[in-house]
């Protein structure tokens, strides 16, 4: 399972029903239709049709980039979006597989959805901000390890199924290590 980064553009009010949602926008807005894009060789034949005039190597780096995005994310990844305006972030699972649309001004539209949890992460108690850097790329793979386990702890229990055994665990190690000082005595 992947964790992504991903930067939407919303209003205060989208902000406030983004549970309401139930699809992201990807940031390929400036692309065709990518539903018959099944392979490198396919992205690759797009971008070259897009691009003539670029490079080989730029367009070689562009290529890799688009499709370890494209094709990165999967059924079952985890999306967190930052909503600025609330202060917090919020984490939802893609649920399905990309879908295209055109908007109501003819742009395009990349489409993925998703299922809300319910969980807010407060920004300011989050000590992983730089996830979040206006800098950083509109969609971002979370690599870094201990940002990967932060990030799940905010997710419900029943989501790690061994979350719930945890208590368990520290109980039974407590109790062995009473037995073993009280045979000590």
């Amino acid at each position: 399972m992947s964790i992504w980064v991903l930067r939407q553009e919303m209003t205060p009010e989208d902000e406030k029903g983004v549970f309401e949602r139930s699809d992201l926008v990807l940031p390929f807005g400036q692309l065709p239709d990518l539903s018959l894009v099944k392979s490198p060789l396919a992205a690759r034949n797009l971008m070259k049709m897009l691009y003539p005039a670029e490079p080989p190597e730029s367009l070689a780096r562009r290529v890799d980039r688009f499709w370890s995005q494209f094709s990165g994310v999967q059924v079952e990844d985890l999306i967190v979006v930052k909503l600025p305006t609330l202060n917090v972030a919020v984490i939802a699972t893609v649920s399905g597989k990309y879908h295209y649309e055109v908007g109501d001004k003819g742009s395009d539209i990349h489409l993925i959805p998703v299922r809300w949890h319910d969980k807010e992460i407060k920004l300011s108690r989050f000590k992983h901000k730089e996830i979040f850097d206006p800098t950083n790329p509109p969609m971002m793979e979370v690599m870094e390890p201990e940002v990967r386990v932060a990030l799940r702890d905010y997710l419900p229990h029943n989501y790690n199924r061994f979350a719930k055994f945890k208590w368990l665990l520290a109980l039974f190690f407590a109790m062995t290590l009473v037995r073993m000082l009280a045979k000590l005595d």
